[in-house]
């Protein structure tokens, strides 16, 4: 990200409004969802008013307004069908009422549901193609709770604002353009209450939302904690630390409880606080009415309707006291999301980027030069070219840089001084998708996913099959190793392929770089890990896997190294020697020094 000159503001933080963009391809539904609730706000607008005549006509006979005489039976002689006909009005109203709530409703709550789902959906997509380098910084339970449960949080909210909300508000205005224009002054004593009511609410809101910022970032540091302690239970159980975490895992959640329990004493505040401004406002209301009425203002009818209106103000008012507290959590979760959206990756593609039809393999660092923080430099000056279908091995002490360099290939980073070039070109200039479809990876860690064998293969190619996946795993020689499984091809891995030992995990993982047939192979520590049984049917796998291919090996046992066309010796970030195996041996040198330490087996450890 481009960093901001001194002198200017930092950038606002997102807001729910900035999310609207979401709503904007549903604004049919929405439309229909509004009609349907400005029809129940006049049909609120309307509910009293039947009563307001059956006390003022059918009880004190006065005579109707000339529209509704037209209509309705005269109250001076037909009281009792008068009466009727208001008791099915009302009837009628509260049908309308009931029908037209549930179908707005359900309109706005599906609505809003399916636009938040399309805000999780594009925050997981948004994460994805985040840099390695973000993904560094992070804690994956932070991430996790952003995904989760601030996502949660802007459903409820959806559900508490799509419930009669937007009807409330309109019924509001509605009410009070209605009293205004009965009598002004009654309705000014009314509505006095509203402006009092703002401002109380826009105070608790405030610190609402610094309240539940805080719970967040601590709910957020708690879900760190438990994924960071889940991930590597094996070392908690190895060395007796359940104890330790136990204490650790309370703290952290205590001081989430702590932060939780002060924003829910702030929320709770609230309500009583509005129940008592509407209980005065309601008192003040009564009096002024009824002076009105015995004074002629008014009718002992229009009163009830300021009364119903009054009341009817208090219900949305108690529900937005309510909402306080979803609109402060909604708040925070939308500042917690725009915070991920406001990212960009550090790896971007060139509108101008070439999509060459095919790849040779030819690779080549041209005084690269890398760090991962300013002042912390890993390579320098680093120049080396690789040609089409050659195997190179980097050896190196911990921290040489080896895992580093070969990260840049497939764009993970790019180098911050020269240049990485694919068969001659920049791979800045080049499609990002086509740099990475050239590239196959084997980790130290076999990683899988859950699923089962044949669906771990074919991860490897979009739109593969069983039955490529099978091809791949014979290709490498490893279709017996599988068929020797509980159910084969199908036996389910479990998460991070808990269900298979680390030799089968690093098969599966070749069989699926076989798999994607990609011209550069990168294999980083692929037998670090391995029994020597195993490592042989591994080390033949790898060898069908790198025939005919581009292969840069990362590699500390020395079967793995003697065999490379070229061996590249990495220390402290730069080149210090080049040749074949036979030829660094016979020269005295760095890679004389750790062949003289790896006797054991052993040349290196892995970055």
């Amino acid at each position: 990200m481009t960093a901001l000159p001194a002198h200017a503001p930092p950038p606002e933080p997102y807001s729910l409004w900035d999310l609207r963009g979401y709503l904007r391809p549903y604004r049919g539904v929405l439309g229909a969802a509004g009609g349907l609730m400005a029809a129940r706000a006049a049909v609120l607008l309307l509910a009293p008013w039947p009563l307001k005549f059956i006390i003022d006509s059918v009880l004190f006979h006065r005579p109707l307004p000339p529209p509704l005489a037209a209509l309705l039976p005269d109250p001076a002689g037909r009281g009792a069908a008068l009466l009727a006909a208001l008791g099915a009005a009302m009837l009628l109203l509260g049908l309308a009422d009931t029908a037209l709530g549930y179908w707005g409703n359900r309109l706005m709550l599906r609505t809003g549901q399916r636009a938040v789902f399309d805000v999780r959906r594009d925050l997981f997509a948004h994460l994805q193609r985040l840099s390695l380098s973000f993904h560094r910084r992070q804690r994956s339970g932070s991430l996790m709770a952003r995904l989760g449960g601030d996502i949660q949080t802007l459903q409820d909210f959806v559900v508490s604002a799509g419930t009669g909300v937007f009807a409330h508000l309109l019924t509001m205005l509605g009410m009070a353009a209605v009293m205004l224009s009965v009598d002004w002054p009654f309705a000014l004593v009314v509505l006095a209450v509203v402006p009092l009511l703002v401002g109380l609410m826009r105070r608790y809101n405030a610190r609402l939302r610094r309240a539940f910022r805080h719970a967040r970032m601590k709910e957020g540091e708690l879900w760190g904690k438990v994924q960071e302690i889940l991930a590597n239970v094996h070392v908690v159980q190895a060395y007796g630390r359940e104890p330790y975490e136990d204490r650790r895992f309370a703290e952290h959640a205590e001081r989430s409880l702590d932060a939780t329990l002060e924003a829910s004493d702030l929320q709770v505040q609230l309500a009583p606080v509005v129940g008592l401004v509407m209980a005065l406002a309601t008192g003040a209301a009564v009096w002024y009415g009824a002076t009105r009425v015995m004074a002629g203002r008014i009718t002992a009818g229009e009163l009830l309707v300021f009364l119903a209106y009054l009341r009817g103000l208090a219900a949305p008012v108690r529900q937005f006291a309510k909402m306080a507290g979803v609109v402060s959590k909604a708040s925070v979760a939308a500042e917690r999301v725009g915070e991920v959206f406001s990212e960009a990756s550090e790896i971007r593609e060139s509108p101008q980027a070439l999509t060459p039809a095919a790849c040779r393999g030819q690779i080549e660092f041209r005084s690269v030069g890398f760090g991962y923080g300013p002042g912390e430099p890993v390579l320098h000056g680093i120049t080396l070219r690789i040609e089409p279908g050659q195997t190179v091995a980097l050896v190196g002490a911990t921290g040489a840089g080896k895992s580093t360099l070969v990260s840049l290939v497939p764009r993970f980073h790019d180098p911050l001084g020269g240049a990485v070039l694919l068969d001659g070109h920049d791979l800045r200039s080049l499609s990002l998708g086509f740099v990475r479809r050239q590239v196959a990876l084997v980790l130290q860690e076999a990683l899988v996913f859950a699923g089962t064998v044949w669906e771990n293969i074919a991860y490897g190619l979009d739109g593969a099959g069983r039955a490529e996946a099978i091809a791949a795993a014979r290709a490498v020689g490893i279709h017996e190793l599988i068929e020797a499984l509980p159910e084969g091809y199908d036996t389910f891995v479990g998460e991070r392929g808990a269900m298979l030992s680390g030799g089968q995990r690093q098969c599966v993982s070749i069989a699926r770089a076989m798999l994607r047939n990609a011209p550069i192979v990168i294999l980083d520590e692929p037998t670090s890990s391995l029994d020597a049984q195993t490592e042989g049917l591994v080390l033949e796998a790898l060898r069908r896997l790198g025939r005919g291919r581009t292969t840069l090996i990362i590699a500390h046992r020395l079967a793995t190294v003697r065999g490379a066309d070229l061996i590249v010796v990495l220390d402290e970030g730069r080149i210090v020697q080049t040749g074949t195996h036979a030829q660094l041996v016979a020269t005295r040198g760095r890679y004389l020094e750790l062949w003289s330490s790896g006797v054991g087996g052993a040349l290196a450890v892995a970055d």
